[in-house]
Parts: C-alpha cells; structure tokens; sequence
C-alpha cells in the first residue's frame, strides 16, 4: 500500500557487515553465547534521561527501563540477548494498567532485567518505530493497540509480539503458551516471556533466521511488491536540476478513481449509526473530508461520480458527524472529543483526548458548517466553538505557546483517591450528576437529554470487568422538541435547563475532581494541525464572532513562534521533533514538516503576512532535500517507485524499513498533507518544480489507488487539481485583503484553492522577488486563468466565481440543524 525500504540499522560502535545477496542479512559474529559471562554491570533504569513524559514516568518502575539509543543496542549485541520494546503514549487508560499491574511484578521485572535488554518507547516521539512494529503485530495477531510489546533481535528484527498479556499469575498455573491456547486462557506475561527467552537460547539460529526473514516479509505487506532492498538504503542522488518540470506527467489515474472510492465507502457506511464498520468506531477524518467535498467538487467530478451519489456521500458524512457530537466521544460538559467510541453506536468512548483528534475534527466541522450553509445558530457552528475552545484553554496550551499533546483517560475520582480510574473524570452515578446540578427540575430535563439513568447506562456487554458499574456516561438521548413534549414545558425552556445544567456540571466538575494527566509534550506535527484548524476558524468567525476569531489566531501564531524558536534550526535547516522543558534530541520526521507546512500556509492566507508563507517555502525546500524519494530503485525484482516523502531519513538510527506511507488513517498521510502543500506552494508562488512534485508523488501510489482506492482520501483529492488544476486568487491592495479573506474562506474546502496578497507598494518584497510574475496594479480581487497564469481576471461582486468558488454544478441538499449543544 506504500513504499518501503528494507535498510540495516548501523551499529553504535562499529560498522555491520550485510550479506551482498540478501536483504537485512544477519552479521556473521552476534556477540558471546547465550548464557556467557558479560562484563556488563546490572542494568539500571535510565528513562529519567529522556524527555518524554511517558517516558520519564517509568522511572520508578522495578523494570530496568532503557532508551532506544546506541547504549542500549550496543550492549544487546554485545551481551547477544533479545531487546524488549515496549511502545506506548502517556494518555492511554491500557499503557496506564500495563505499567501498574504487569511492569511492576517483580518476578516479571527480574526476569526482564536479566535476559533481555527492556527498552521503553513513547509512540509520539518517534512514530516511525510505532508505524513499523504495528504493522508486524497486526500481520501476526490481525489486531493492534498499545501499548505495544516487541521481542526484537539486537539487530532490532522482530521476532514475537503482542498487545495485551494477562498479569502475572492472573490465569492460574499454567506455564506453557501451547497448554495455554489449546485451554482457551488468555496467555500471562510470565508465560510469553520465558517461552520467547527459551527459543531464543535453544534456538537462536532458527530465530533469527525467522526474524530475518519477518522483515522480508514486513517490506512486502507494507509496501504491496514496491519494496527497496537494502543495497538502495543510500543511492547516489539523481540531478533533479536537470528535471523538465514544465513537462506534463504520465499518469493512470484519474477521476473515475473518485466514482470508485465513493462505491466503496457507501458499501462499508453504518446507516443506522453512521461511521464505518459495525463494530467499534474511530473517526476518521480523512475520509469525512473527502465525503465532505463530494458536492463542492469541481462539475467534472460530479458528472463522472454522478450529482445524486455525490449528495448522498456528502449527506452520509454530515449524519455521521451529527452521531458524533450527540454520542458519548463528545465531552458535553467540557467540550472537545475522546479518541474513539469502543462501541458501534459512539455510546462508550475510549476517554483519550488527543490534540489531534480536536485539531482534525475541528476542520472537518468547519467544512460541515459551511456545507451546512455557515448559518451561526447552526448546531455544527456551536461544535466549531466548543472544540477550539478547549484547544485554547488552559489546559492545552502552554503559556509560552504550543499545544500539549493529550489528556489521560484516567484520573482519580475525587483528591485523596488510592487509584486512578478510566473515565473517572467524564462519569457519573445518578445521584452524584443530581447532587451537582441542585435544582431538581433542572436535573429531570438534563438527565433525560443525556440518559442518566439509576443504574447507569453502559450496556453490561462492554464493560466485562465493572469498571462502570451503576456509571453514566453522558450521551444525547433526546432532541429539545422530544423534551418539550416528554415534560410538557417549552422548546426554550429545555435549552435554558440544559443549559444551566450543563454549567453546574462543570463547576462541579472542576471543583471536585482531578483533571486528568496531561502529557505537556509539545509535537511539532501535532501544533502544525492544530495552526491549520484555529487559522481556518479565526478567518471564518472573524465577522461573526470576533473576539473569538482574535483568541484562535493569536493562539495559532504563538504556536508557530514557539516552533521556530525551540525547534526550527535554521541555520542546518533541521525541524525537530518535540519539546518538553526542554527540546528533544530526536528530529523532525517528514509529518513534521508536512504538517507544520500546512499550518503555515494557513497562517498566511488568513493573516496575508508573507512571513509565514517564506517559512513554508523554506520548510518545504527542506522536507524535499531529507525526505523525497527521487531516485528509482537499482534493485532488481522490484517495482519501487521513485516519488513520494519517506517518513524517515535515509541515516535514521536504529530504523529496519524506511516506509513511504499513502494510506490514511487516524490522521491523513505525510504523503497526502505533502502532496496538497506542493500543489498550493506551486499555485501561490508559480512554481513549476513543486507542482510537478506534487503530481509525481500521487503517481508513486498509482498501483495502490487503482486497487484500493477508499484506502487514499487524501491523495485521491490530489488527482483533481492534477486533472482539473484549481482556483487561484490574488488580492491587490491592503483595501481588498479583508474581502477576500471573508469570501474565501467561507466557501466550503473541495478542489485545490489558493489566495496570494499582492502588495503594489513593495516591489522588494520576500515574495516579490521570489515569484515577480504578479504584476497587477489595480486595487481588487482577482482569479487566475486556467490555461495561462500570467492572465488574470477581476472578480466582481456579482461574479459567479463568489457565488458558486469551486464551480459546484448542484445544490449540496444539505440542511442546516438546531443547536444540540451551545458554547458559551
């Protein structure tokens, strides 16, 4: 479905002969025998030197923690004993269990710290590891989830893995993996364990010729045949500068593609209660997005997908957004949206709440809006505010700028608790959400909207181990006209009592319990979503709801200030990973750049401050130089593509694959961010090479979107401008900037959309001399003729460009829809 590049990991201390006629080929010296002395000390926990809060918070654990870094690797080898990688994030409610009721055995602890080398890992710092282990653990179990437990050869070659073990001790006597299965019982970790360590000292050359041969097998299943061997890890560079960008790229696909994908989704879409799937939901916003623009879409999408499917598709995304906000991933008293619902109908969350997920969602409810017609009553509009309300709060946000990355699903119920539970803070007993609203009449409408009931309301099916006995989760059962009928008391009247309800369970909230963990990492990646979400609602609520807009815009530039200070090095052009009290030593990965990218770009067409769009533009030079594949494979036996982004580098430490990943999925693609941020870098600075840049990297995956192409949301919405090229503004004249800001903006996101400010009075400008094509003088709004981009056209007020900006030939049939929730 992707790239990938199967490479050796360097060794720390000394180089690693490869086998010339094999990939990953194992040196022919491992190190001293299994069970020999070593002059190694006993190990002790180093995590305190890391800057993960994840991380670092293992310190106390019996088990002795170590870092991936060339210590921790180099003694592997030099003991000859199998590395243990444990990856997991701070906010997971299972991480969270692992580390109490497994990582703190001591039997376990020992037998860890004596035969292997135990290795913990946070999952946000270094993606790329999560991305390539996952992919092993689902090819071997068909299921994921963190945290994630890898048996590795000192060459880093996976060998067993798996996500959940029972504690030790938790399933009986039994001391043996095949006695456990063939038993039905869940395995224990003592049992994995010492079964793994046994292979591994009878049988070490079977286990590693079996790893040896996983990571074969890993490059195939991620890659689907376009795999690069191990002899292209660091190819001599084509010279790109002798590229003809202006030339026009061969290509497969095209917009039949689209018609194709939409088939697909319908096939898989939960009419009942939308969203993918009949089982547990996760949001899925790169595929929302693409549902989204169905009806905005440029005339020629629609008439091959057809004007009545591309409703419809947009109709299925707006319904399944609406469950969203009225299911229990919705924090109705906070605001913002848990990870994802462990149930089909979103009425149990699993109660992470990520800085992506909001950022994400934040810009798929701006498209719902818009769609929906941008009423400000409209109920998408109240979700918009809540969302990046709790973006910009005091919670998620550092006072220095930047975004923190998460909040736990567990916490203690009340201050003085033993333990921390899941959920803690979002629950309730019925008596508890009384007691905290006060007024009973108040309480009686409330509990009914939300299905606060005496018992609880968490189906006994999905809660297998009591953790929400007799607990509510808060959920809306009913519409405010249903209430108004129900208790025989005006539509409005139930508004104001939910209303106050809803403030009483806050305060109370706040008052009485402990918020949950916040890991205060602050990801580059992450900050550049949440840059792209609160740039784009500034712009759209600028006129309705300025105070607002002011809060969200300033947020999303210190956000971007504080990157370029503590993480952008700009003298060696390197983008940095994360910062924590301090920055991270691990680098940018390409979402970084991406992402950050198109955050700035965003910046810049809200603000019309070319300082942004100049930091994109250097960003992008860079993103290119680290991480675009621009050489084809030498390799024979292989179908690997040049084009596209790795999401590593070619010389990152410790790093089996090297994966150009395509597929969405929690979060759209590096490749599919990249791929839109070179076509608007091109549209806005007529630069031939991003463009033809752009194009190539959609054409890498051809092969991938032709078969699957539901799989691709993000880069199928590249085949449009590729095709159709796009909509292209220039606004001349500070006079005009505020126009076009408002006008452009407020038109729903759909084909590729560019809006450049030229200044008449500048000459000399950044952006002037990169790009002195733009010659108008006139004060207005113009477009950019398709054909000829030297030729520009005045936009007028009538124009049917403002009416109808993405050439939409149907109405969308999308209705707007009360309130459910409000923001304050």
């Amino acid at each position: 479905m992707m790239s990938a590049q199967l490479q050796r990991p360097s060794d720390p201390a000394t180089p690693t002969p490869v086998s010339s006629d094999r990939p990953g080929a194992a040196a022919e010296s491992h190190g001293p025998p299994n069970g020999a002395s070593s002059s190694f000390p006993p190990l002790v926990n180093r995590v305190a030197q890391g800057f993960s809060p994840y991380v670092r918070a293992r310190s106390n654990s019996p088990v002795a923690w170590q870092l991936l870094d060339d210590e921790a690797v180099s003694r592997a080898r030099s003991e000859n004993k199998l590395i243990f990688l444990s990856i997991g994030f701070l906010a997971s409610h299972h991480c969270h269990l692992a580390h109490l009721e497994s990582f703190s055995d001591p039997t376990l602890a020992a037998l860890l710290n004596t035969e292997f080398i135990p290795i913990v890992l946070d999952r946000e710092e270094h993606p790329s590891y999560d991305y390539i282990y996952m992919n092993y653990n689902e090819s071997l179990n068909s299921v994921g989830g963190w945290p994630l437990n890898v048996f590795l050869t000192p060459d880093l070659e996976p060998v067993f893995s798996g996500t959940y073990w029972a504690p030790p001790g938790a399933t009986g006597s039994t001391s043996d993996a095949d006695e456990a299965g063939a038993a039905g019982k869940p395995l224990d970790w003592l049992t994995v364990v010492k079964k793994v360590h046994s292979s591994w000292k009878d049988e070490e050359a079977r286990v590693r010729e079996e790893a040896q041969r996983n990571c074969v097998d890993l490059a195939q299943l991620i890659s689907e045949g376009m795999v690069s061997h191990a002899s292209d890890a660091q190819p001599t560079q084509q010279d790109i500068s002798a590229v003809d960008y202006t030339q026009e790229l061969d290509g497969e696909l095209d917009l039949e593609q689209i018609e194709e994908a939409f088939a697909r989704i319908t096939r898989t879409f939960d009419y009942p209660f939308g969203g993918f799937g009949q089982q547990d939901k996760f949001l899925t916003p790169s595929k929302l997005s693409l549902m989204l623009r169905a009806t905005y879409f440029p005339p020629e999408v629609q008439d091959v997908a057809g004007p009545t499917d591309c409703t419809a598709i947009s109709e299925s995304a707006v319904h399944t957004l609406r469950r969203i906000v009225d299911g229990a991933v919705h924090d109705h008293i906070g605001g913002g949206f848990h990870r994802h619902s462990v149930t089909r109908d979103w009425s149990l969350p699993s109660f992470e709440k990520m800085l992506i997920d909001n950022a994400l969602l934040l810009g798929i409810f701006l498209d719902a809006w818009l769609l929906s017609g941008g009423h400000p009553e409209e109920d998408f509009a109240q979700t918009v505010k809540e969302v990046a309300d709790y973006m910009t709060s005091d919670v998620m946000m550092s006072s220095g700028g930047g975004f923190f990355t998460s909040e736990a699903a567990y916490s203690y119920n009340k201050r003085g608790d033993p333990a921390m539970r899941n959920g803690a803070f979002y629950l309730w007993t019925r008596k508890e959400f009384d007691t905290a609203v006060g007024n009973e009449n108040v309480a009686e409408v409330a509990a009914a909207y939300w299905d606060v009931q005496a018992d609880g309301n968490v189906d006994p099916m999905h809660d297998p181990l009591d953790e929400f006995l007799n607990q509510n989760v808060l959920r809306i059962a009913k519409t405010h006209e249903n209430l108004s009928k129900q208790l025989g008391i005006s539509v409005n009247e139930a508004k104001q009592r939910i209303a106050s309800a809803r403030e009483r369970l806050r305060v109370y909230r706040e008052r009485e319990r402990v918020r949950p963990v916040v890991d205060t990492k602050i990801v580059t990646a992450y900050n550049g979503m949440a840059i792209v979400a609160l740039s784009r609602a500034s712009a759209i609520l600028s006129d309705q709801d300025p105070e607002r807009a002011r809060k969200y815009l300033t947020a999303a530039r210190d956000a971007a200030r504080f990157i370029k200070t503590h993480l952008w090095d700009g003298s060696q052009k390197i983008l940095y990973r994360a910062y924590c009290h301090g920055r991270f030593n691990t680098g940018g990965v390409a979402e970084d750049y991406a992402y950050l990218i198109e955050g700035l770009l965003e910046l810049y067409e809200s603000t019309a401050d070319e300082s942004w769009l100049e930091w994109a533009d250097e960003l992008q030079i860079a993103q290119i130089a680290r991480f675009y594949d621009d050489v084809p494979s030498a390799a024979t036996n292989t179908h690997a593509r040049c084009g596209g982004f790795y999401s590593s580098t070619h010389d990152a430490p410790h790093t089996i694959l090297r994966v150009k990943e395509g597929i969405d999925g929690s979060q759209p693609s590096v490749n599919s961010v990249s791929v839109s941020n070179l076509f608007r870098l091109g549209a806005l600075l007529n630069d031939k090479k991003y463009t033809y840049l752009a194009k190539a990297s959609v054409n890498a995956f051809s092969a991938e979107i032709l078969e699957h192409p539901n799989l691709f949301p993000g880069l199928l919405c590249g085949i449009v401008p590729w095709r159709l090229g796009g909509r292209h503004w220039v606004s001349v004249g500070s006079g005009s900037h505020d126009a076009a800001k408002s006008l452009f903006h407020k038109a729903p996101r759909a084909a590729l959309s560019t809006l450049r400010y030229h200044d008449t009075q500048n000459a000399g400008s950044w952006l002037a001399r990169r790009d002195p094509s733009v010659s108008l003088t006139e004060p207005g709004i113009f477009t950019r003729d398709h054909e000829n981009s030297t030729v520009y056209r005045r936009i007028n007020s009538d124009d049917d460009a403002l009416r109808n900006p993405n050439g939409r030939a149907t109405a969308s049939g999308i209705t707007a829809r009360e309130p459910t929730s409000e923001a304050s």
